[in-house]
């Protein structure tokens, strides 16, 4: 399936980005997935995002680590550690935060995806399952999100 696709997305200019940790579904799909990624590295239109084995929590502990480390090596000062160098050290590195996180399935929770990401993201929780969710239902959550007025509160 990845190959399959990976054409298209290719042909349509888009990098493919990994966020998370591939690495239990094992070495050969960690290979593909890397090949994937420098493949299509030079593209510049839309990033299409695969997170596999993902959640926040870990992302964040990740980010805190890696920081940590470049404080104990002496490359980092610890007080200039603010929301700026934690975004840095993030998977999402280099994309954008979300305007809009679309839930299906009737589930009322974010499961642990992108929790820091979507801190001024509008939420959108629908009841049709993921497998339904069709152009029209995309259609009607970006006419539900325009009707919304953004508020990002203090950063």
């Amino acid at each position: 399936y990845l190959e399959k696709e990976l054409t298209e997305h290719d042909r349509e200019r888009a990098p493919l980005k990994v966020i998370g940790d591939p690495a239990p579904f094992g070495p050969e799909l960690v290979a593909r997935l890397q090949r994937a990624v420098e493949r299509t590295a030079a593209n510049d239109r839309m990033t299409l995002v695969v997170a596999l084995n993902y959640g926040t929590r870990t992302e964040i502990a990740g980010a805190a680590r890696r920081l940590a480390a470049e404080v104990a090596e002496g490359n980092r000062d610890p007080g200039s550690i603010d929301a700026q160098s934690i975004d840095e050290a993030l998977d999402t590195v280099g994309l954008p935060d979300p305007d809009l996180v679309i839930r299906t399935s009737g589930e009322v929770r974010l499961s642990n995806f992108l929790l820091w990401q979507a801190a001024y993201a509008e939420l959108l929780f629908v009841d049709t399952l993921w497998p339904d969710f069709d152009e029209a239902a995309f259609d009607d959550a970006l006419n539900q999100y325009a009707t919304r007025q953004r508020r990002f509160g203090g950063r």
